[in-house]
């Protein structure tokens, strides 16, 4: 049985091991950008909400200059 392990792989076998590492490699990294854009998803939000307010002083700048 042990001697099985280490016998070359067929080229099906090679074929079918490299598409199962490249499926996990694949979902592996959907998995880490999913959690990466749930963490940014909040900051997303500030940034927005930052520039909101920096707009809305700018127009109230704009409509009382300054002398």
């Amino acid at each position: 049985m042990l001697k099985r392990l280490f016998t070359p792989l067929t080229l099906v076998n090679q074929l079918a091991l490299i598409v199962l590492l490249a499926t996990i490699i694949g979902v592996a990294g959907m998995a880490i950008s999913a959690r990466l854009v749930n963490g940014v998803q909040g900051s997303a939000h500030a940034i927005n909400k930052a520039g909101s307010l920096r707009m809305q002083s700018y127009r109230l700048l704009a409509a009382n200059p300054a002398e």
